[in-house]
């Protein structure tokens, strides 16, 4: 079954468990309550994540400070109505074309926190992952079946090779 808590679903937990030991740096921007990553960060300031900022300006906060990732989450709101929920909360209204330019400015972002051969594993409803197009290829795909009623969770692993992007 589905659960808010992306990481406890067990095939997901084991897909991370085999990333994560090998990582000497991990950062979460969607941490919710999840204890993984080094680095934490959630938007709802009612999560055990050390941060609360708005997911983008966490990454450029990672930047700054000099944090370079091994393995990088990236479990934002699938949907356009789950990313009004998530925000309505903090204040925000995201437009349409807000939401449609969200997905490819964090992936932009992420790359500039992740080393060379670096991983990210993204969670949604798509397979797209990070894109060739910034230098990643697509390890291996996970595809969560949740039930009739639900949609499946697809989990893309991408490593990044090289930077094809002046970030």
């Amino acid at each position: 079954m589905p659960n808010t808590n992306t990481f406890a679903i067990p095939p997901i937990a084991n897909l991370i468990a085999r990333y994560a030991e090998k990582a000497a740096c991990i950062v979460d921007p969607f941490a919710r309550n999840s204890r993984i990553a080094h680095y934490r960060n959630d938007l709802n300031p009612n999560t055990k994540a050390e941060y609360h900022l708005d997911c983008l300006d966490f990454l450029r906060l990672m930047k700054e400070k000099g944090v370079m990732a091994d393995l990088l989450f990236l479990d934002p709101p699938s949907t356009f109505h789950q990313m009004n929920e998530a925000y309505q909360g903090v204040g925000k209204k995201i437009t349409g074309r807000e939401s449609q330019r969200f997905y490819g400015d964090l992936r932009t972002a992420a790359l500039g926190i992740l080393k060379p051969r670096g991983i990210v594993i993204s969670f949604g409803y798509n397979s797209i992952g990070m894109g060739k197009s910034r230098g990643c290829k697509i390890l291996e795909i996970l595809l969560v079946c949740h039930g009739r009623a639900h949609n499946d969770t697809i989990v893309t692993v991408d490593q990044l090779l090289h930077y094809k992007l002046d970030i």
